[in-house]
């Protein structure tokens, strides 16, 4: 008898409508699956989403967020009703909000207009930490994409979450599930993202170090600790930052081909700024490094594809590249053995005699010069010699055929 009255009591507790009273109301109408305006903006609303979404599981009522609606029994109501407020509640995420480059394109009524709806969501709202909300990081990507492919693309002409779509980043989030890869509010922001060029912008120039550095801690203090992190805390417009040689949104492994840092591409990388005469002049850097590797053993096998032979980094390091002067510097005299090392088993004091970039020119280095000369003067009688005995031989061949004949 007991357990059928518990029983009894479970399913009554069971019945009861979840909407409160003033909700039921709203229900009535809203539950209808064909309610639509004159327009034909549909108005049904699903109860067991909105039940589950964060605002029905804390209770809020319809007119929590329909103010307009408080107090108001004459229904149906008027079909346009005033602009939901979400700033009521959320006051901090608001204030962040109206600074942002999204809250600038409502004033302007360009292709970069959202709200927060656009977002989270409407009736369906859940918490970001929910795995099926629209702000969950592995869903973030494609919310950002609904309008970035689409109306922002047809105006504006930007494809960059096509390329997100190619990174590192996104690979870990796609493939592995990993909520600590980057995704689009990682770098620029949530409510308060901000144009690339906004001094506040997490991923202007003057910010994008310590915006990488969230993750990337380590990386952050060897790159400041090196010669070009010096100069960028000294405010310098001119140093490479992260994005400068891993480029922004199709960030690869170094490992993949297409990746701007590939062993294969990073002396292309640095000539950017190394081979450039204005910085040159300002910095008091030797320019033509790109040409002085490239004519070396290492350039030219480098230029046919081999991955095994040094590059810049080889030698000078990733991010905590210090000047040849400080004893730190893996490029330092006294380190050299060790460095050239690393590929050359046994290297001794010997590799640390040698010159580094030789420029093979006439006035600079006369013997590298003469020796250049020597081998391409070589090379051409060589080849000469080889194609006059192939034609010689040729005519010989055909010349004892027609004999014959």
């Amino acid at each position: 008898m007991k357990k059928f009255l518990i029983l009894s009591a479970f399913f009554m507790l069971a019945c009861v409508p979840l909407f409160s009273e003033a909700d039921e109301d709203c229900m009535i109408c809203h539950e209808d699956p064909d309610l639509k305006t004159e327009e034909g903006t549909l108005l049904f609303i699903e109860s067991v989403k909105f039940l589950s979404s964060v605002h029905g599981e804390s209770g809020i009522s319809c007119v929590g967020c329909h103010s307009d609606l408080q107090g108001f029994e004459d229904f149906p109501h008027k079909e346009k009703l005033e602009t939901v407020s979400c700033g009521e509640c959320h006051d901090k995420a608001a204030e962040e909000f109206k600074a942002s480059i999204h809250s600038e394109a409502t004033i302007k009524k360009d292709s970069l207009i959202v709200s927060c709806k656009d977002c989270h969501g409407k009736h369906d709202i859940r918490n970001k930490d929910d795995f099926d909300s629209r702000v969950f990081p592995l869903n973030l990507p494609q919310t950002c994409e609904l309008c970035h492919l689409g109306k922002v693309k047809r105006e504006r002409g930007v494809e960059f979450i096509k390329q997100y779509e190619k990174s590192i980043h996104f690979e870990g989030l796609e493939k592995a599930g990993l909520t600590t890869s980057s995704n689009c509010s990682n770098c620029h922001g949530a409510h308060d993202i901000k144009a690339v060029h906004h001094p506040l912008s997490r991923v202007s120039r003057e910010n994008i170090i310590g915006t990488c550095g969230t993750c990337h801690v380590g990386i952050e203090r060897d790159y400041l600790e090196g010669v070009h992190g010096k100069d960028y805390a000294k405010g310098s417009k001119d140093v490479p930052v992260c994005t400068d040689c891993h480029s922004e949104h199709d960030i690869t492994s170094p490992q993949n081909l297409a990746s701007s840092v590939y062993k294969t591409k990073i002396a292309e990388v640095c000539s950017r700024c190394h081979d450039d005469e204005a910085l040159s002049r300002q910095y008091g850097f030797l320019t033509s490094r790109l040409k002085t590797f490239s004519d070396s053993f290492h350039g030219t096998a480098s230029k046919f594809g081999e991955t095994r032979v040094a590059n810049c980094a080889s030698c000078h390091g990733f991010h905590a590249i210090r000047p040849s002067s400080d004893p730190k510097s893996s490029t330092h005299p006294g380190n050299l053995p060790e460095t050239c090392g690393n590929c050359h088993p046994g290297a001794g004091k010997n590799f640390a005699e040698g010159k580094i970039h030789v420029i093979s020119e006439k006035i600079s280095n006369k013997w590298a010069y003469l020796l250049k000369i020597f081998y391409i003067i070589l090379i051409i009688v060589i080849v000469s010699i080889f194609l006059i005995f192939i034609a010689a031989d040729i005519f010989h061949r055909v010349f004892r055929r027609r004999k014959r004949e």
